[in-house]
């Protein structure tokens, strides 16, 4: 299991070839992450690795020292844009990177909700990308003052689509709400979407270390 888990960090966002055809495009889809993408390597959940800081733990008389982890990002300390964008055999796969503006290291963990905003109504779709899970549980991604991290997002491009099914609309950009966070930043990106509730929902990766 362990190596099958350090696999997937080593690799992209591919879809299984079952997934969604031309023709039945709201059936369910297999998503893995098997080669060179944004994922990471196991670590262990916060309750176990609490002792990760303590120096000298065996030395006589030695104080055990910890060190304090940085507070989470809040979405006023961050700035969210997109990064690389890649396509491969009708999918899209787009790196969303936060930037860290505030003047403190702080941390993100797990998944950021992402939504796209339609041009005409200036309404989120009610299509919102969906979180891909690993097995190993999201780890706290800690970012220095000016430094990013990223996530994954993959989705069909809606010419992929059956477009009576799709129902495609213009959309302006997208919505990201960081994890734990109320409050979104919009992130301009023109292109085109399907409308329909269920249909070409993306997928989107835990938050990763460094930007892509």
């Amino acid at each position: 299991m362990k190596r099958l888990v350090h696999l997937l960090a080593a690799a992209t966002l591919v879809l299984a070839a079952t997934a969604c055809s031309h023709d039945d495009p709201s059936a369910e889809a297999t998503w893995v992450a098997p080669s060179g993408a944004a994922s990471r390597p196991a670590s262990a959940p916060a309750t176990e690795s609490a002792s990760a800081g303590v120096t000298n733990p065996g030395a006589t008389g030695t104080k055990p020292k910890t060190t304090k982890p940085a507070n989470r990002c809040h979405t006023a300390d961050l700035k969210a844009s997109t990064g690389a964008v890649e396509s491969n055999a009708g999918l899209l796969y787009v790196s969303l990177v936060f930037t860290n503006k505030s003047s403190k290291a702080c941390s993100l963990t797990g998944y950021p909700a992402v939504a796209w905003v339609a041009t005409k109504t200036g309404q989120a779709i009610d299509n919102s990308f969906e979180p891909s899970p690993t097995e190993a549980p999201p780890a706290a991604v800690t970012i220095a003052p000016k430094k990013s991290a990223h996530a994954t997002l993959a989705y069909h491009h809606p010419g992929e689509v059956d477009p009576t099914t799709c129902k495609s609309v213009a959309v302006k950009g997208y919505n990201v709400t960081p994890p734990q966070e109320t409050s979104a930043i919009f992130v301009k990106s023109a292109t085109t979407a399907c409308s329909s509730s269920g249909v070409n929902t993306g997928r989107v990766l835990a938050i990763a270390t460094g930007s892509k």
